[in-house]
């Protein structure tokens, strides 16, 4: 069972999309592609945030609703993302109001690894989802997977404990290993499992841009960057 804790704040809908919005961009066609979600369907978009794949999925037809526990990203969702098949939703995702199996798919991306009751979340994923229909997820390998955040939670860990136990915790996270989210959807007896390695790149225009994404409020890391004195943030911005 997964123990390590990774606690986060997400609440700054422009923030988000500096910080993770660009990346979920990227993702979005690649993971449909591979889900294969048919148009007409009626998919629920667990963790929706901004609303970036729930749009995409009202793009290729289907009628979608979107799900998140921030009311703020919700606002930014319906404020820029919005779309005659979705409805966006505040709820809490890990005891959701939907009937079972009132569903065809039920998809996730960038989200059920930040979260500490993931287990109790996919649950869900798989009851709201009817007998044959597809459960979905799309998250970051945390073992050596994310290089554009690792450089700054590396060097970090070096100069700050905090940063080194916060290191070992993602690390630890074995579901976002390789296989990780197989073997979590087997364990939730989920059948015909597969999983796909996504390459998705993205690319900051300058330092700058890079390291607004640290700094901005959001995510497990900026947090703790911005815990940190002047000096210690300075001398990690430098390394970096």
């Amino acid at each position: 069972m997964e123990t390590a804790q990774i606690r986060h704040s997400w609440t700054d809908p422009d923030a988000y999309e500096t910080f993770m919005g660009r990346w979920s961009e990227h993702l979005a066609r690649p993971f449909l592609s591979l889900a294969k979600i048919k148009p007409g369907g009626h998919v629920l978009d667990v963790a929706c945030g901004t609303g970036v794949l729930t749009k995409a999925l009202a793009e290729v037809g289907a009628h979608v609703i979107g799900i998140d526990a921030s009311e703020e990203y919700l606002k930014g969702a319906r404020q820029h993302r919005s779309h005659p098949n979705i409805a966006y939703e505040h709820g809490d995702i890990r005891q959701m109001r939907f009937d079972n199996g009132a569903f065809d798919a039920a998809v996730s991306t960038l989200a059920l690894d930040v979260l500490p009751e993931t287990e109790q979340v996919v649950a869900e994923m798989k009851r709201v989802t009817r007998p044959g229909g597809v459960v979905a997820s799309g998250v970051h390998q945390f073992f050596g997977g994310t290089p554009a955040f690792d450089l700054v939670l590396h060097t970090a860990a070096v100069l700050d404990t905090g940063f080194a136990t916060l290191r070992s915790l993602r690390a630890g996270r074995q579901y976002f290993w390789p296989n990780g989210q197989a073997e979590l959807w087997r364990k939730l007896g989920l059948a015909d499992v597969t999983e796909v390695p996504v390459v998705v790149d993205c690319d900051y225009p300058s330092f700058a841009d890079y390291w607004a994404t640290f700094t901005g409020g959001q995510g497990t890391i900026s947090g703790p960057l911005m815990a940190l004195s002047e000096d210690v943030r300075g001398t990690i911005e430098r390394h970096v």
